[in-house]
């Protein structure tokens, strides 16, 4: 018969102990196990193990509120309840989430008028990008941002894209407002591939060697553009298994740029490099 796996074991009450109960589990949160985790019933208390394991002996039947507590900043306190029974042992997992904090605000133009569709983008919960449009009254919302310093960045048709820093609070709703800059000017263009047909492709605007602008080409017809103001920029654009392409220079009207992505050579595998 073959060992079972430690998580599919039932768990079981030590016989010195039948009129009382246990509660064990593992604390996770978003990539992996947490060790030194608080975890408390009623007034008992411990600790998790390295790899996130946590058991409390021991338990006076009835019912329990199981708070889990992270070593470290940034994530919510997590309660579950269980109930036990004499000799009874639960196997209680907890999940650990981010502390969500509520970001809203609007986006106007320079005159002070709402602008509508602009999108508003950032890493705002964890290490997912969020991404809202405005509405009808220029106004947008995140509902769930990890408390402390963020950033959100605003691309609207026909206007300079805009990031701004801020700390999002724990307590209320943090605003953040937006006044947006007409372009005078744009670059935009088609990329594709060698034999013409459109791709995807990610693309840099870059300004002094700083990245000011980002964005991928349509899907369907390979098209991109960024609203500007006169100057000089450089633009690279880059898309799997194919050489990166790039264009440098100034701008002061519409200026219209395709590029022509070329298949990046093939490396060789190490019995092709083998004499």
């Amino acid at each position: 018969m073959s060992k079972q796996d430690e998580s599919t074991q039932k768990p079981v009450v030590p016989e010195d102990k039948k009129d009382k109960g246990v509660i064990r589990g593992t604390i996770k949160y978003p990539w992996g196990t947490v060790r030194d985790a608080t975890v408390t019933a009623g007034e008992m208390s411990v600790t998790s193990d390295t790899a996130g394991k946590y058991e409390i002996l021991s338990v006076d039947p009835g019912s329990y509120s199981v708070e889990a507590r992270a070593p470290f900043t940034g994530y919510e306190v997590t309660t579950q309840k269980v109930d036990i029974v004499a000799g009874e042992a639960k196997v209680v997992d907890i999940y650990l989430d981010f502390e969500k904090a509520v970001v809203e605000g609007h986006v106007y133009d320079s005159s002070g008028k709402p602008i509508a569709g602009a999108a508003l983008s950032g890493v705002l919960f964890g290490k997912d990008m969020q991404t809202v449009t405005t509405d009808e009254n220029g106004c947008f919302r995140f509902d769930k941002v990890t408390p402390g310093d963020r950033f959100i960045r605003v691309n609207a048709r026909g206007y300079m894209a805009e990031t701004r820093d801020f700390t999002a609070k724990k307590e209320g709703a943090t605003m953040v407002e937006f006044r947006l800059q007409p372009a005078s000017c744009r670059f935009y263009g088609v990329v594709t591939s060698e034999s013409g047909k459109p791709m995807q492709a990610e693309i840099l605007l870059m300004k002094s060697g700083i990245v000011v602008q980002k964005t991928n080409t349509d899907a369907a017809t390979g098209g991109y553009e960024f609203p500007v103001l006169p100057g000089i920029y450089e633009i690279n654009v880059m898309a799997p298994d194919h050489q990166p392409r790039g264009w440098h220079g100034s701008i002061s009207a519409h200026m219209k740029i395709d590029f022509n992505m070329e298949l990046a050579p093939e490396q060789p595998t190490d019995e092709q490099g083998m004499h």
